[in-house]
């Protein structure tokens, strides 16, 4: 089987201001060094603060210098957008209320018509300055999660509607131009499945285009406690999978059998204060729910790449659960190293299993394995008792898991074996470290040294390894032929 490194189709940050500041940017570029992503996804294209919109005597004009400066750092480090339409700015909200700590708009434009003058006229600069030929190769979605209400303050209908407009606001500077949704977020795998077909359904009726489908497959939900609250609760090793296999039976039956499946956000949760995105139970649940579906979709984005990100405002911990595969102080987290080793794998694939995988690139070998450990009944059921911010070890079943895999090599290879386990772990370094709120320069200079794979390297002739691993223990196996 062919690797197709949809892993590494698409990542995602949260607004697209954020992304004209220095950290952010340093933190990009190293990402882009060492793993290398195609697109990019993120929020806020339209909110107020890229004044993109503004109207005069009640006339709407637009202005794109900050999306310009965006843009092109962007593409400098080799990522297309993958561009989320959204949210409406100010002046064409119909709803008071906003979402997030930045007061996101998310409610319905007061005139679509102005609406498809911004999608218009935004497009339209972008191919100026870009060029057709490269905006051909982006892909523009409308909106983000129009199922929640906090994202969508509006019907169903009025998103089908916002639908409708933005396709020929697009499509209308060429019809190459692809255009998708809608967006939905799987906290709810069987509402945002139902949500599918309606769309679907009405894009068929109305002879609408849908280049390529997207959604958010999280793997939780929330639960009623007795006092009527909403708890996160953890759904089984296998609901991302679930819902990937169902999604693409509903695409296939459907008109649109064709189109593209992008999941533009992806994680253990949607949380972005869940302790659990620091640990290293975040690196093999990558790594396993990754190598089980190549071939079914089209990308899987990561939310979040940095914890520079302020939906909830910023993060007040160093490790204080936030989306990042890196936090906001450049220190990067075992999720991080995951991604690292899935971009070194080889272009052949030899062999998976639910704790390994083997490829192949000319006679060079690669191998991942890892020991996924889910989290107990009581922490996946909603009882967080034992989740602390300096303690975290207890929500998750401690097991060992023994791996065994032989290789027929044909000559002298070096061998470089890379270890991820707790000693490697930011979050359990900063621990250590006395888990300061606030590290100092050489704090963090430490903590970056220390949350880096353990490397060693030898000359071999066979390859074999019969070994245990401890909970959350990854390696990686890089074979080269000398």
């Amino acid at each position: 089987m062919k690797n197709d490194r949809y892993y590494q189709k698409c990542i995602t940050f949260g607004r697209a201001a954020e992304g004209l500041r220095a950290d952010f940017q340093q933190q990009l570029i190293e990402l882009q060094n060492e793993i290398g992503f195609e697109y990019v996804r993120f929020h806020g294209i339209f909110h107020d603060d890229m004044a993109v919109y503004r109207e005069e005597n009640g006339e709407p004009k637009l202005w794109f210098g900050y999306i310009d400066k965006l843009f092109d750092f962007l593409l400098d480090n080799g990522l297309k957008p993958l561009l989320e339409l959204g949210f409406v700015p100010t002046e064409l909200a119909t709803v008071p209320d906003t979402v997030f700590w930045w007061h996101a708009n998310g409610c319905p434009p007061n005139d679509y018509d102005k609406w498809a003058f911004m999608v218009n006229g935004t497009v339209k600069h972008l191919v100026e300055r870009y060029g057709l030929d490269e905006v051909k190769t982006w892909y523009f979605e409308v909106w983000n999660e129009p199922n929640l209400g906090s994202f969508w303050r509006g019907t169903q209908e009025q998103y089908f509607k916002l639908y409708e407009v933005s396709v020929p606001a697009v499509k209308s500077l060429c019809p190459d131009l692809r255009v998708g949704g809608p967006s939905v977020s799987g906290a709810d795998f069987r509402d945002g499945l139902n949500y599918f077909k309606e769309f679907i359904c009405f894009c068929e009726k109305k002879n609408l285009p849908i280049d390529f489908f997207t959604a958010h497959p999280y793997p939780t939900y929330w639960p009623l406690d007795i006092d009527g609250n909403e708890k996160l609760g953890y759904m089984d090793k296998d609901k991302c999978t679930e819902f990937i296999d169902n999604l693409k039976c509903i695409v296939e039956a459907s008109p649109y059998k064709n189109a593209e499946i992008h999941l533009t956000e992806w994680n253990s949760s949607p949380s972005p204060r869940d302790y659990i995105h620091d640990t290293p139970f975040e690196a093999p649940f990558i790594l396993y729910n990754n190598t089980q579906n190549f071939g079914k979709i089209d990308s899987l984005g990561y939310w979040a790449f940095t914890d520079i990100f302020e939906e909830n405002g910023p993060g007040e911990q160093p490790f204080h659960g936030g989306f990042g595969l890196i936090n906001a102080d450049g220190i990067k987290k075992p999720s991080y190293w995951a991604y690292y080793f899935l971009s070194m794998l080889g272009d052949e694939i030899v062999e998976i299993t639910d704790n390994h995988i083997i490829t192949k690139h000319g006679e060079d070998y690669q191998v991942i394995v890892w020991n996924y450990c889910h989290y107990t009944d009581e922490f996946a059921e909603g009882d967080r008792s034992k989740l602390t911010l300096t303690s975290r070890d207890d929500v998750f079943n401690n097991k060992t898991e023994h791996i065994n895999i032989s290789l027929n090599l044909n000559g002298e290879y070096k061998q470089t074996e890379y270890t991820l386990n707790e000693s490697t772990s930011a979050f359990h370094n900063w621990v250590k470290l006395g888990a300061p709120q606030y590290p100092s320069r050489n704090q963090v200079k430490l903590l970056k040294e220390q949350s880096k794979p353990i490397i060693s390297e030898k000359n071999i002739t066979e390859f074999g390894i019969d070994i245990t691993l401890q909970q959350h223990e990854v390696k990686m196996y890089m074979l080269k032929k000398n």
